[in-house]
């Protein structure tokens, strides 16, 4: 579903790192102005192309929108549509305490309330009216995304361990399209990662590198030597939970991921997983010394 967001530049930040992903992972098209608008044609003109595009219009309601004759226009233009409020086209959201409009007054109209935006009741209101759905509850799902930002940060490798259907994915791409645009992304059940030569190329080629990656036993050195030149990498891994069954996968390739990780300092990893990290290898194994913290994403009940 097409969703407009119109809101104050004010609330930018909280629309940008909150509202705008929450409705990307959960399935919907988010249009909005940093993203549409391009240079040239007059801002309003572009304004109103974008929102003519919109099936659903998300109005984030604040001191500063209400203040504001471009927000009062886009919202005038959102309301005309619909101004019965019946076919819930309208979806007024509060941010603060300002006096709701008189023209969104109607009793028919869904109010979001997310002056605290920690209420996943609220959310959900809001992203089920928007055809979304990340599985889990917003507040959740925002955490477990934070809470990896900040460990890679810091920098730890971790391990989401997912339960149920949760956007998993649109976590990862949020965090590659905001946050950390060098997080490179291998998903293992590509069949070309099957072989351990066609993992470290998957690897490289996610890093941005256009190394030649020559067969086993040479692989694993070219896979040091091109990540010592990269500095310190980070890497997605998902679908962890097929590694046990990855008969090529052998001692030598899982010592040197736990050089390069440990000892070198050049690799952190990403590893979503179902079955938590620790429980998918057994006790020896040279990846199980790796020193990984763990996030967990669940579906709300």
């Amino acid at each position: 579903m097409k969703v407009f967001v119109s809101y104050s530049h004010k609330q930018a930040d909280w629309v940008h790192d909150k509202l705008e992903p929450c409705l990307k992972a959960g399935g919907a098209e988010v249009l909005i102005d940093h993203r549409r608008f391009v240079a040239g044609p007059g801002v309003v003109g572009q304004m109103d192309a974008v929102q003519d595009q919109a099936e659903r219009h998300v109005l984030v309601l604040s001191k500063e929108y209400v203040a504001s004759e471009m927000c009062r226009h886009e919202m005038e233009r959102a309301i005309a549509l619909d101004p019965g409020f019946s076919r819930q086209l309208v979806l007024p959201v509060r941010r603060d305490d300002t006096e709701v409009p008189p023209i969104i007054g109607e009793p028919n109209a869904l109010r979001v309330d997310l002056r605290d935006d920690g209420d996943a009741h609220q959310w959900r209101l809001l992203l089920e009216a928007c055809g979304a759905s990340l599985g889990a509850t917003a507040p959740d799902w925002l955490l477990a995304r934070n809470e990896i930002l900040r460990l890679l940060e810091r920098p730890y490798s971790v391990n989401l361990v997912v339960g149920g259907q949760v956007s998993w994915r649109g976590l990862i791409k949020d965090l590659r399209e905001r946050a950390w645009p060098k997080l490179g992304y291998v998903n293992l059940e590509d069949p070309s990662t099957v072989p351990r030569h066609g993992l470290i190329a998957a690897m490289l080629g996610a890093l941005g590198t256009t190394a030649v990656v020559p067969q086993p036993p040479d692989d694993l050195p070219e896979l040091g030597r091109v990540l010592g030149s990269l500095g310190r990498s980070h890497l997605a891994l998902s679908h962890f939970d097929l590694v046990p069954y990855r008969s090529d996968y052998d001692v030598n390739l899982f010592s040197s991921l736990r050089y390069l990780i440990m000892e070198g300092r050049q690799l952190v990893l990403l590893v979503q997983s179902r079955t938590p990290f620790s429980a998918l290898l057994p006790r020896g194994h040279p990846l199980s010394e790796i020193d990984i913290r763990t996030v967990e994403l669940q579906a709300h009940r």
